[in-house]
């Protein structure tokens, strides 16, 4: 390989090259007639201390918007779906079934020009589809779009297929995250929380004792197995409670998606109160899941009653939570069911139980409740719980005064 020849040139040689390019020796005589020309002075630019660090805080605003997911909107969209939407949503099919829901109703009003054959393939496909899911998807797709408005560009421009299978893929691994980070952020408070009197001490035997594995939490825990068990089989469970745990362990007390459990009514233990004749009564007011709301939506502080001493904007202002409705409270049972269960990570499926079912049960059951009074009185208490005022977070003063004294009425038991 043949050596790079250098340009640099010496000192010497330099001082031997003439004004015209020429080289040669200037004699003595024309050296001291001409006058030598003072040197330019270059003043040289010191960097303040703080120009530095403004050249530094701008690059690292630069490197932090680099590397910034240009999807942020939809993530944020994806985590308030999961915890105030519809927890088990998948958002790709969620769009087609909106868009097919949304290509009907315009078809009824004559406002779509289609094929037959479109027609036909709609027609089939939500044909199997009971009056009920019809509406939550509807209901869903709304919210969607309130929550991820940029989504609606990427629906209409078929030209952007691609980057919204990329958006739709990422939102439903962010619906995941969020159950599964919320429910490790619960782990070790829900010995406190299942307790019924927190100040008294936690659950004995204690739920974790430094062992990783659940095994002997959920129906193995004397405690938890009443907490789990069919609230219309508590008085059978509480008459032998040994032998009751037992029969819940090999299915002869059975647990499903269909039969409430006992965490879910108020009163210590919960559901001691339970009445066949009134079964609203108390349902939904359980001390697990209102500690387990509130740790959720309006943080950890929060869970016992107490005012927040966080930093951090809660996730109910984050996802623009202003009262207390039946996804909310149906995403804390699900919540606090898992907390106390003995798996020892998520799955869909827990023996003949089956978390989809419970979480669509509970929204079913306090949307179509035909008793409106209660449905009424059960979010009043909720918005109580959660943000002190029975109108709301966004209530207004009179509201919030008018609810103090009903408010400290309802922490009594559980502050």
């Amino acid at each position: 390989m043949p050596k790079k020849r250098s340009r640099s040139v010496s000192v010497s040689s330099q001082s031997s090259i003439s004004s015209n390019g020429k080289s040669g020796s200037l004699s003595s005589s024309e050296d001291s007639r001409t006058p030598s020309l003072p040197r330019k002075q270059v003043k040289k630019h010191v960097r303040s201390n703080t120009d530095k660090e403004a050249s530094r805080s701008k690059k690292a605003k630069k490197s932090k918007a680099n590397k910034e997911d240009p999807h942020e909107e939809y993530l944020a969209a994806a985590h308030g779906i999961a915890r105030c939407v519809d927890l088990f949503c998948k958002v790709d099919k969620l769009i087609k079934i909106g868009c097919l829901l949304q290509q009907e109703e315009a078809a009824e009003k004559g406002e779509l020009d289609e094929s037959e054959a479109d027609k036909e393939t709609r027609k089939k496909r939500l044909s199997a589809m009971s009056l009920k899911t019809r509406d939550r998807y509807t209901r869903n797709y709304q919210q969607l779009l309130h929550l991820a408005p940029s989504i609606r560009s990427l629906i209409n421009d078929r030209t952007k297929a691609r980057e919204l299978i990329k958006v739709t893929h990422k939102m439903n691994t962010a619906i995941s995250a969020t159950r599964s980070d919320d429910a490790a952020r619960l782990k070790s408070q829900i010995g406190h929380y299942a307790a019924p009197i927190p100040s008294d001490g936690d659950l004995k035997p204690a739920i974790y004792n430094g062992n990783p594995s659940r095994s002997h939490l959920g129906v193995n825990h004397p405690v938890l197995a009443s907490f789990l068990c069919p609230v219309s089989q508590l008085t059978e469970f509480t008459q032998d409670p040994a032998e009751g745990q037992k029969k819940l362990a090999s299915g002869g007390i059975l647990m499903t998606a269909n039969d409430f459990p006992a965490f879910l009514w108020s009163g210590n233990p919960p559901g001691c109160d339970y009445d066949d004749e009134a079964m609203t009564e108390g349902l939904f007011q359980g001390y697990l899941i209102e500690r387990v709301l509130r740790h959720i939506f309006t943080g950890p502080s929060t869970a016992l009653g107490q005012d927040s001493r966080a930093t951090r904007t809660c996730n109910a202002a984050l996802h623009d939570m202003t009262t207390v409705e039946a996804e909310h409270i149906a995403y804390a049972c699900v919540q606090a069911r898992f907390g106390i269960s003995a798996q020892n990570k998520w799955s869909d499926i827990d023996g003949k139980f089956k978390y989809p079912e419970f979480y669509y049960n509970i929204i079913d059951f306090i949307r179509d409740c035909g008793d409106t009074d209660w449905v009424q009185e059960l979010k009043k208490w909720w918005n109580v719980m959660l943000f002190k005022n029975e109108d709301g977070r966004e209530g207004g003063s009179e509201a919030r005064a008018s609810t103090d004294e009903r408010g400290k009425e309802f922490l009594g038991f559980h502050g």
